[in-house]
């Protein structure tokens, strides 16, 4: 998705809401392009999710076989995604100290990963495998100013979204759902669009994320946790279980597809080409899927209570994590 997103109300109890803004569609910028010029203008307009969109629009234009995916080169972007916004940016909203040391580590150190996991965590136990009491534990230790950085950081996370609502619960996007949204007429109304092209479904077996996911649905700290495992595990070796769905995902869908997995979820390119030029394109992304009426972006950001402090806005952002500009407009008093 290109554009931006506008968040808006929120005070004297009204609630929040979504508007899209400057919303582009990049695939009509490819249609009577040959192939090899299509493929070209997706790495020039994406900069964000490069390594994933040039991986999904080389397998939707027919342009290598699927044995050609890198997922090296993905996980590098995921782990440069998340590193930015856990050592950087979150901290900053949070009145702390951005870890610039410790991201020039992660960046440049790879072959140090387990230790540079132990070092950020503080523990020997992964945090995947703690149960509820073991991870109430470590984030309490959070608390500590000598804590390690990551239960310092989570914990000031959670503080920030207690009682923030803007839990949401969906099914996981699946091949089924894409042939749906590729088979419907255009002309008409839309098919169902409420489910979750996030990470998260990635990590929902994990002890600590079942721990964490309330009757009410996934809250945002969660999906913030998630954030977390994901970049520890692109830390600790080469990849793991977050590209386990792209196969099955392309073996449904065929020929004209393709499918990447982003630091934001799954990520669809679909292409028609005949005699020798493209004459459709669509890029279906996880902002698309979650944006969309009904979305999990929507409706997370509908159940946020309203009044909430700027700072547990910010920390709703990086948990749902869109790939677009979001702007905070809070509304005035009468």
């Amino acid at each position: 998705m290109i554009g931006g997103l506008l968040l808006h109300g929120g005070q004297n109890g009204q609630p929040w809401g979504v508007r899209t803004h400057n919303v582009v569609d990049a695939g009509l910028l490819c249609a009577g392009l040959e192939p090899e010029q299509a493929l070209a203008l997706i790495g020039r307009v994406f900069s964000l999710c490069r390594v994933a969109h040039m991986a999904a629009s080389t397998r939707a234009l027919g342009l290598v076989e699927q044995a050609a995916f890198e997922p090296a080169r993905m996980q590098d972007e995921i782990l440069q995604d998340h590193a930015l916004a856990l050592l950087v940016t979150l901290p900053v909203q949070l009145n702390m100290p951005p870890q610039r040391e410790s991201l020039c580590k992660v960046l440049h150190n790879r072959k140090d990963g387990a230790y540079l996991v132990r070092e950020l965590t503080g523990s020997a136990t992964p945090i995947a495998t703690m149960d509820a009491p073991a991870f109430a534990a470590w984030l309490a230790g959070g608390g500590a100013e000598n804590a390690a950085f990551l239960p310092r950081l989570l914990h000031r996370c959670h503080a920030a979204l207690e009682g923030a609502g803007a839990s949401v619960t969906m099914d996981a996007l699946n091949p089924q759902t894409i042939q749906a949204w590729l088979g419907h007429d255009r002309g008409q109304s839309r098919p169902i669009m409420a489910y979750d092209a996030s990470i998260w479904p990635d990590y929902a077996h994990c002890p600590v994320m079942q721990a964490l996911a309330g009757q009410g649905g996934v809250p945002p700290f969660a999906r913030l946790v998630a954030r977390v495992l994901e970049f520890l595990a692109c830390l600790e070796g080469p990849e793991g279980r977050m590209f386990a769905r792209v196969g099955p995902f392309l073996a449904s869908l065929g020929a004209g597809v393709g499918v990447a997995r982003a630091a934001r979820g799954m990520l669809v390119h679909v292409a028609q080409v005949h005699n020798g030029l493209v004459t459709d394109y669509q890029i279906l992304s996880p902002t698309f899927w979650h944006a969309a009426k009904d979305g999990l972006f929507r409706q997370a950001i509908s159940r946020l209570r309203p009044g909430c402090a700027k700072v547990t806005v910010e920390c709703v952002l990086a948990a749902l994590n869109p790939c677009v500009p979001v702007t905070v407009e809070v509304a005035q008093h009468a």
